[in-house]
C-alpha cells in the first residue's frame, strides 16, 4: 500500500492543537496586489446557507467565505503536500478537557457585518440550527464523536465546551467542515418565525456571519460579489472585493481567464488546463489531491443489487483510457476504491472476464442501465466520462442511456434521496481522515450513503480505525487493507480517476490555492 499524507491525520494531531494562526498559500510567482478579483465558477447555488444543499456549488460559497471554527493550515508547501493539520479560523484554541468528554473551544474577539461580537451563544445557537436544517450535519457531527443530544456547554461569552460521547481521530478536525458554519445569531433571530425557526429564509439570502465580509448582491445560482468589512479584527489579505460568477461554458471561462477580465477559476476540461498554461498571465494551480471520481450504484433493486453485476462493471471499465481520454493525463486511475490502495481484483480491467460474470448473474444479455451525471459535479469531465464509460459497458452487453442533470441543487438531491440507478460522482475531501470519509459514504446509517449498501464487518473495522491513533501507523494500514477489501468486494460504489487539484489564475495572485475539496478561502486572496 503507498502512503499518503492523507493517512496521517489521527489523534495525536487531534489532541492538541494550538489554534494561533494559519499562514495563508503563497504562489511562486511574485505576489500582484489585486483589490478586485472576480471568480467564474461552473455554477453557484441557490442558498448562502447548507439549505438547500448545492454539493460542489454550496462549496465555493461556504469555502470562500469561511465562518467556520477551524481549517486546514496552509503554507507554501500545501499545494503537493496538503496538510492535515488543523488550525483556528474563528477559534483561538481547541482542545480535549481533562476527562475526555469535550472539547474546549476560545473564541478570538471577531465582530459581525451588524457589529456583533462572536460569542459562545452564537456556536450554541448555529449548531443547533444547522442540525435542524441539514440532517447530514448532524450524521457528521455523530459520528465524528460529538453528543448531538447535548452538544454545546456554554463556559462563559467567549468559551464553549462541544460535548463528546468519544474522542476520535478526526473529532476536533471535523470541525472546518463547511456545514458546521457560524452565524451572528443576535442578527438572525430577529428573522425567526413560526414557519422558519432557523431563519435559513433570510440567511440564504444575506450574511450574518464572521467571515469579514459584507453582501453587496447575491442572486441565487448566479452571483455573488462581497466587500472587506474594514472593521473586522481577523486576517486577510490585500483584496477588497470579491465576485463570483456562474459561467456554465468552459470555453467562456477560459476565455475570461486569458482576456484578464476573470482572475481565478476552476472545473475546466482537463485538455484546457494544458492551454491555460501557455497563456499569457495566467498560471495553473496542479496540486496533489485525494479527491476521486466514482461510479455510485443503488443496490437496492434490479441487475445491480447484484454483487456479481457491479464486479463486472468495474472489469469493464478502462481506468486507464478514462484518465488519457477524458482527463487529458491528469490524475491516476484508481486500484481500489480508497486512495493509495492498489491491488484490487475487480479494478483490473477485463471485458472477457467482465461478461462470463454477466453471463453468470443471469445477465449473458446484458440489461439496459441509467447513468445520470452532471457537469456541477464532478465537473465538465463528466461528460466525456459518461461517453466513454457508455461505450465501454456496450462493449459487454449494457446498454446505457445517459441522463445530464443541469441543475446542482437537483443533482445533490437526488443523490442523497438514491434516486438514481447509477450516477458519475466525485468526493471532495471534507474532513481528511479516512475514517471519516471512509464512513460517509460507506457506514451503515450514514448520512450520505444512498447506495444501501452496508457491512457489519467494515463498520467495525472503520470504528478501530476512527479510535487508533496517527502513531500506531501500523495497525491503522492494516484496517485501511481491511476496509478496502470489504468495500470491493461488495463494489457499491466504484473508483475510477485519482484527480488532481487544478485552479487557473492571474500569474502573481496569491493565496488562490485549492483547500482540501477543491475550492478557495476569499481571506487568503492577496494574501
Amino acid at each position: 500500500m503507498k502512503r499518503s499524507p492523507l493517512f496521517a491525520g489521527g489523534i495525536a494531531a487531534a489532541l492538541a492543537v494550538s489554534l494561533a494562526g494559519c499562514a495563508g498559500a503563497s504562489s511562486q510567482a511574485a505576489p500582484a496586489r489585486t483589490d478586485n478579483v472576480v471568480v467564474a465558477v461552473g455554477a453557484l447555488p441557490d442558498s448562502l446557507t447548507p439549505s438547500p444543499w448545492g454539493g460542489s456549488a454550496s462549496h465555493v460559497v461556504l469555502s470562500g467565505l469561511g465562518s467556520q471554527l477551524l481549517q486546514y493550515k496552509s503554507d507554501e508547501n500545501s499545494c503537493q503536500n496538503p496538510s492535515t493539520e488543523v488550525a483556528g479560523r474563528l477559534a483561538e484554541s481547541a482542545e480535549p478537557n481533562a476527562d475526555g468528554t469535550g472539547i474546549i473551544v476560545k473564541l478570538r474577539k471577531l465582530t459581525s457585518q451588524f457589529g456583533n461580537t462572536l460569542s459562545a451563544e452564537d456556536v450554541r445557537w448555529s449548531l443547533d440550527i444547522g442540525m435542524k436544517r441539514q440532517p447530514v450535519m448532524q450524521g457528521t457531527l455523530k459520528s465524528s464523536g460529538f453528543d448531538v443530544d447535548n452538544l454545546v456547554t456554554v463556559i462563559d461569552d467567549h468559551t464553549v465546551q462541544l460535548n463528546t460521547t468519544e474522542i476520535t481521530s478526526y473529532t476536533i478536525e471535523a470541525l472546518q467542515n463547511n456545514l458546521f458554519y457560524i452565524h451572528d445569531s443576535t442578527e438572525a433571530k430577529k428573522h425567526v418565525t413560526a414557519d422558519d425557526p432557523t431563519a435559513n429564509n433570510w440567511l440564504s439570502k444575506n450574511l450574518a456571519d464572521y467571515s469579514g465580509w459584507d453582501l453587496e448582491e447575491f442572486t441565487p445560482g448566479t452571483t455573488l460579489a462581497v466587500t472587506a468589512d474594514p472593521d473586522w479584527e481577523g486576517e486577510r489579505g490585500d483584496v477588497k472585493r470579491v465576485v463570483v460568477r456562474a459561467v456554465p461554458s468552459t470555453a467562456t471561462r477560459s476565455q475570461l481567464v486569458e482576456s484578464g477580465e476573470v482572475q481565478v477559476a476552476n472545473a475546466f476540461e482537463y485538455d484546457q488546463y494544458e492551454s491555460l498554461k501557455k497563456a499569457q498571465g495566467v498560471s495553473v494551480a496542479d496540486c496533489a489531491s485525494q479527491t476521486r471520481d466514482t461510479l455510485m450504484f443503488n443496490t437496492k433493486t434490479g441487475p445491480l443489487a447484484n454483487e456479481q453485476v457491479r464486479h463486472a462493471i468495474s472489469m469493464a471499465i478502462d481506468r486507464a483510457a478514462l484518465v488519457k481520454g477524458a482527463y487529458a493525463g491528469y490524475g491516476e486511475p484508481a486500484g481500489s476504491i480508497f486512495p493509495m490502495v492498489d491491488g484490487s481484483a475487480i479494478y483490473k480491467f477485463d471485458p472477457a472476464a467482465a461478461r462470463k460474470l454477466l453471463a453468470e448473474a443471469g445477465y449473458a444479455n446484458g440489461f439496459p442501465l441509467t447513468l445520470s451525471y452532471s457537469e456541477t459535479r464532478p465537473g465538465p469531465v463528466a461528460a466525456k466520462s459518461a461517453v466513454l464509460i457508455q461505450s465501454m459497458l456496450k462493449d459487454v452487453g449494457i446498454d446505457v442511456k445517459l441522463q445530464n442533470v443541469a441543475s446542482a441543487t437537483d443533482f445533490s438531491t437526488a443523490l442523497i434521496d438514491g434516486r438514481y440507478q447509477a450516477v458519475l460522482y466525485s468526493e471532495p475531501i471534507v474532513i481528511a481522515d479516512p475514517a471519516y470519509y471512509s464512513y460517509a459514504f460507506y457506514g451503515t446509517g450514514a448520512p450520505s450513503n444512498s447506495t444501501g449498501w452496508s457491512d457489519p464487518k467494515f463498520d467495525k473495522a472503520r470504528a478501530a480505525l476512527a479510535a487508533t491513533p496517527d502513531e500506531d501507523a501500523d495497525k491503522r494500514t492494516k484496517l485501511i487493507e481491511e476496509m478496502t477489501a470489504l468495500v470491493d468486494k461488495g463494489a457499491p460504489i466504484l473508483s475510477l480517476v485519482e484527480v488532481r487539484g487544478m485552479l487557473a489564475q492571474k500569474a502573481g495572485l496569491s493565496g488562490a490555492q485549492p483547500l482540501t475539496n477543491g475550492q478557495i478561502y476569499f481571506n487568503a486572496l492577496g494574501r
